[in-house]
């Protein structure tokens, strides 16, 4: 049987491959379908009647409808009606596999009935018993073009992602993957693709300790020569656990940031500061995404304490939906918190080289000209 899964674009984020597809299109290849997985997302401005062409080429049985918000799937239903497809599933899901144990639990059951007499949208985790994570096959990658990603790790090398956990259940508990699977995947990827830069999204690395450092310690040992970007909480490292991270090859680590509890908490930027002076002392790369909420008022005053920690870089989350309560534009907080930071980041290298009242002073005079994209290492004009 001919399966067509079509990924849609979603909401404005990082364009990430639709892992959680290519999970569900192992299964079904080991089912014996000839499955292929077209991802829309990759071509954004083909208007949906034309993206949806290639399909009728493949005749395909079955389609599958994944998106991250329901009005694209219903959208693309409603275009496929005409094609008279025997069978049309919308399924809700995440783009990073965080559902796929889930998803491809609801999809194995909904194909197995294979008489779904209208496109019914389902969620997983509602209908059916999610697999277990670790008994999921890796991911049908082969299916996708990764290179057309773009995802680029520190250096400019081209990533993948990798996941490493998925939700357990409804209420957001999360599964993490075991160690010694994990490590096979890698070597995998390595081998068939000639990978060695991966990006973990969504869980958090230091969510479990333990868990870590045994993923650590056989990524070590595996002598696989890849390296990592993942996301982590600050109070949870230590000088002891970022030595070990650096020899597993982290190159990059990503905070994410509540704006208002982070930096009006003395605990919390203290436990920021040394996170950031452990990782710099491995040269680890430090990215970090700061969520803006209201009141909006205090955006002036929180970028420019965030400005003082020396990350290297910095982007500025604002929730569509609360920007409009209050009636501000999302877009324009992002640009004025990008503007206030880009300042408050070239005030404070003059006062790393000068100290504090010089560097203020010299600041000043000089005028908040511009980014720091203008000033060589030291600091000073180029």
């Amino acid at each position: 049987m001919n399966i067509a899964l079509i990924a849609l674009p979603g909401p404005g984020k990082q364009l990430l491959p639709p892992l959680t597809l290519a999970y569900v299109a192992t299964l079904l290849e080991q089912r014996r379908h000839i499955v292929r997985i077209y991802d829309l997302a990759l071509d954004p401005e083909v208007a949906l009647e034309a993206a949806l062409q290639p399909l009728r080429s493949f005749r395909p049985q079955v389609m599958i409808i994944s998106g991250e918000t329901p009005e694209p799937i219903t959208a693309a239903v409603d275009a496929l009606q005409g094609d008279r497809y025997s069978l049309v599933l919308p399924v809700q899901m995440s783009r990073t596999g965080l559902d796929a144990n889930h998803v491809c639990a609801g999809v194995l059951q909904w194909l197995d009935k294979q008489h779904v007499p209208q496109p019914t949208p389902i969620t997983g985790a509602a209908n059916s018993q999610p697999l277990d994570i670790d008994t999921l096959p890796l991911p049908a990658r082969h299916l996708l073009s990764l290179e057309r990603y773009n995802l680029r790790a520190v250096g400019g090398e081209l990533q993948t992602t990798l996941l490493i956990g998925a939700m357990e259940s409804s209420d957001g508990r999360l599964a993490l993957r075991s160690p010694t699977q994990l490590v096979s995947e890698l070597r995998s990827i390595s081998q068939e693709f000639g990978m060695r830069h991966y990006l973990i999204p969504d869980v958090p690395v230091t969510l479990d300790r333990a868990w870590l450092v045994e993923l650590l310690t056989r990524i070590c040992d595996a002598g696989l020569g890849v390296s990592w970007e993942a996301t982590a909480s600050p109070g949870q490292l230590d000088e002891a656990l970022v030595a070990h991270m650096a020899r597993a090859g982290c190159e990059s680590v990503h905070f994410q940031l509540d704006a208002v509890r982070v930096f009006e908490s003395a605990v919390d930027r203290e436990q920021l500061r040394l996170a950031v002076e452990q990782l710099r002392r491995h040269t680890i790369f430090i990215r970090a995404t700061v969520k803006l909420v209201p009141p909006y008022e205090s955006i002036p005053h929180l970028v420019d304490v965030a400005a003082t920690f020396g990350l290297d870089d910095v982007r500025f989350d604002v929730a569509k939906i609360e920007a409009a309560s209050v009636g501000a534009d999302e877009t324009q907080l992002r640009e004025m918190a990008r503007q206030i930071y880009a300042q408050g980041r070239d005030r404070q290298r003059f006062i790393s080289r000068f100290g504090p009242a010089l560097g203020n002073l010299i600041w000043k005079l000089r005028g908040p000209r511009g980014s720091t994209e203008n000033l060589d290492d030291e600091g000073m004009t180029a």
